[in-house]
């Protein structure tokens, strides 16, 4: 645990020491060109604005085609899968040195108001509205450590992005992946230690989660989510914190994390659905972006789609407008919810290709009583004697095992969170 905080404050002062050096002569010294041109095309994306009147008028202000094809703030930069240009990336001074350079000129041009914003897409969502549907559907029962957070972060999204959905949008699908990088994170970490190898099969469940997620998150960059500065800070470093986080949650106690991120997942379910019924006829009338279109278009017979449903996997996935993009972005929550329950039943074991097996729990026993009884093993192993001598001698050892572990979970079930 030490190197690894050790590790991440040498990354984060890395950063601060680009940023110090380069920031504000980096393009001449390195020969990065600037990005005004690049800007020149987004100054006429958002100029649609939908508002009430006759078929005609309102086919008038649909989105253009540039719209449709329109590579989002972070895309121009860091680029998609997609493009032709692949392998690995340059070493990690040049690409935080390109980052801030971007943002730097992207602020100036802010500053000049050069970019139109998000606000032009006139898209409503209701807060209030969001809790009533929580509050009318069946509540996820979690433990108070878990809900304040969750009741905190959800106050800040209200007050933060008030009036602007697809920036709340955005900002939600880049921390949305950072759980099941955590939890893939910490499975490997206990497969290399030789402590926990039953849950290799959740690597695959969680890979196929993030890039459903992933997916999400161009769509919201493709509608102008990424375009204010402000949003893509606090995004990035809220995913960075977030993932720390979860990495400690997750490593005391499995079914808490899944537990927090079952609350995140129902929420979301709520805020999308809120959003699908206070804005269907405009997102009726709006095409679909190209990235939505060649994700879901082909999500019926994808492997890696199915792998993180336990329902059955939903027929006729349609992706024609908007309405229909968030419609899915939707129905994939509402999977990532079931899967978090699942994750925290100590009955259930997860696993790819759409399955529930109830014959192995997913993470029951694999936290701090799990690390307490494989150091009590290692200490008597080592500093104890032989072992493996008389069967009398083995049973007394697998009983005192058994007997501390009780004692450990015992204890722990006093506090505020699941095991």
């Amino acid at each position: 645990k030490v190197l690894i905080l050790l590790s991440f404050l040498v990354m984060e002062l890395m950063m601060l020491l680009v940023r110090f050096f380069f920031i504000l002569k980096l393009n001449r010294s390195l020969g990065f060109s600037t990005i005004s041109s690049q800007l020149a095309p987004i100054k006429k994306t958002f100029h649609v604005i939908v508002r009430e009147g006759t078929s005609t008028e309102r086919e008038s202000y649909l989105l253009s085609e540039e719209l449709v094809n329109r590579r989002s703030v972070i895309s121009q930069r860091a680029g998609t899968y997609k493009d032709d240009l692949s392998g690995a990336p340059p070493n990690a001074v040049l690409l935080f040195a390109r980052a801030f350079s971007d943002e730097y000129e992207r602020r100036k041009a802010a500053s000049a108001q050069q970019v139109e914003k998000e606000s032009s897409l006139q898209f409503e969502l209701n807060n209030a509205n969001i809790w009533k549907r929580e509050r009318s559907r069946a509540q996820v029962e979690a433990p108070w450590i878990v809900k304040m957070p969750y009741y905190i972060l959800c106050f800040a999204l209200d007050v933060g992005f008030d009036k602007r959905p697809i920036a709340r949008f955005f900002f939600l699908e880049v921390v949305a992946r950072c759980p099941y990088f955590a939890y893939i994170s910490l499975i490997h970490l206990y497969e290399s230690l030789g402590l926990w190898r039953r849950s290799s099969e959740a690597k695959r469940v969680h890979f196929a989660q993030e890039w459903n997620e992933y997916h999400h998150l161009l769509l919201m960059e493709s509608l102008g989510g990424d375009t204010e500065w402000r949003d893509r800070f606090l995004a990035v470093h809220a995913a960075i914190i977030y993932y720390w986080v979860l990495v400690l949650l997750w490593f005391f106690s499995p079914n808490t994390a899944y537990k927090f991120s079952e609350l995140i997942e129902a929420h979301a379910v709520d805020t999308y659905s809120e959003f699908l019924d206070a804005n269907a006829n405009i997102l009726k009338s709006l095409p679909a972006p190209r990235v939505a279109k060649e994700y879901w278009g082909n999500a019926a017979n994808s492997t890696l789609f199915a792998e993180f449903h336990l329902n059955p996997v939903r027929k006729n996935i349609t992706c024609e407008t908007l309405y229909d993009c968030f419609q899915n972005v939707r129905d994939d929550e509402k999977e990532h919810t079931c899967v978090a329950a699942a994750c925290a039943t100590p009955s259930a074991r997860v696993v790819p290709t759409g399955g529930l097996n109830s014959t192995l729990s997913l993470s029951s026993s694999i936290g701090i009583g799990l690390a307490v009884t494989v150091a009590a093993l290692s200490f008597a192993k080592y500093f104890g004697g032989d072992t493996s001598g008389a069967a009398a001698g083995d049973t007394a050892f697998a009983d005192s095992l058994e007997a501390l572990d009780s004692v450990v979970n015992l204890i722990l079930r006093t506090l505020p969170f699941t095991l």
